[in-house]
């Protein structure tokens, strides 16, 4: 029986991929898609992921959801962007604004994302798995109005925080950086929850051999996928390059992967996760209790600090052959 699972996005490069891996993979049952404000602003990450799945003629609604941040957004002087800048002095990133794929007709539904959740979380007869692999404002959101919705949650994968490795600050990952009172919501509100942080995806790197097979295959979705993978090892090596040179981590595809075949995911610790929303150099800092110093705070997550990277390369190039 396929797993039925919504995934929630801010469509750039690596969420592309995991909507490609998710809505292929036969042993997931894609109910929805949800898009939030994130690697781009909302006009652009729901337009990047209506391209998509009409690109690769996916049957699957697309909603449209929350366009800022809870609240960090009424505190300008907290939250200040830090650009990565390229070798020439300008700002760089991985994602570009639009995907590289052509205009579509196909209509969001008229339905926004978070009523959509709350709605669809109190009416189902069998628990749904939300993937979440940007900031997590929806869920959040939808928690704040449907608190009983967790009883309906099979468990909540998310692509976010760092332990040993972040991106956007010291102590801060940007699923959690952008919006720290969702991620704080979402971690205290009771529901099964795995993690995949930094720590995991930067092990499940992509090389550019693994794109230029990708390229080689017959598959739109595999062609797309290795264009993007090029797009993003170029983007790293400028501007974040890893140990390994022509490498990058396509970070969101492996918590999808991770539903698909769990033993992509190693090192896995049973801990508390908080959330830092001090508003200072801290803001956004995802905690892990490994030794349980706070007995007051029980574990509410499985975090995944290492990941099988030729594992989970097999099982990406496997899954997106399917398309055509």
């Amino acid at each position: 029986m396929k797993k039925k699972i919504i995934l929630d996005v801010d469509t750039g490069s690596d969420d592309a991929i995991a909507v490609m891996l998710a809505g292929l993979s036969e042993e997931l049952d894609l109910i929805g898609v949800s898009t939030v404000n994130g690697n781009r602003n909302i006009d652009i990450t729901t337009t990047n992921t209506l391209r998509l799945v009409d690109y690769l003629d996916l049957d699957i609604p697309v909603y449209r959801g929350c366009h800022l941040p809870m609240v960090v957004s009424l505190t300008p002087n907290r939250r200040k962007n830090v650009p990565y800048i390229g070798p020439d002095n300008k700002e760089e990133d991985v994602h570009g604004d639009y995907l590289p794929l052509p205009e579509t007709t196909r209509k969001e539904e008229k339905e926004h994302a978070v009523f959509w959740l709350a709605r669809t979380l109190t009416e189902t007869t069998e628990k749904i798995t939300l993937v979440f692999v940007g900031p997590l404002t929806n869920l959040a959101m939808a928690l704040r109005i449907a608190p009983s919705i967790v009883e309906n949650i099979e468990e909540i994968v998310i692509m976010g925080g760092g332990y040993a490795i972040n991106n956007v600050t010291a102590g801060a990952e940007f699923n959690f950086w952008i919006d720290p009172e969702a991620a704080k919501i979402v971690a205290d509100c009771g529901a099964p929850m795995r993690i995949v942080p930094l720590d995991a995806t930067h092990d499940a790197y992509i090389s550019w051999e693994d794109s230029e097979e990708m390229l080689a295959e017959n598959s739109k979705a595999s062609k797309f996928c290795g264009l993007l993978m090029q797009q993003r090892i170029t983007g790293y090596n400028l501007f974040q390059p890893l140990p390994i040179h022509n490498t990058a981590p396509i970070h969101d595809a492996l918590a999808v992967a991770a539903l698909i075949d769990p033993e992509v995911l190693q090192d896995l610790h049973e801990v508390n996760m908080d959330v830092c929303v001090s508003h200072g150099i801290a803001d956004g800092w995802s905690l892990f209790d490994f030794e349980k110093r706070n007995r007051a705070r029980k574990p509410n997550c499985t975090v995944a600090l290492r990941s099988d990277r030729e594992r989970f390369v097999r099982l990406l190039k496997e899954n997106l052959r399917k398309s055509k």
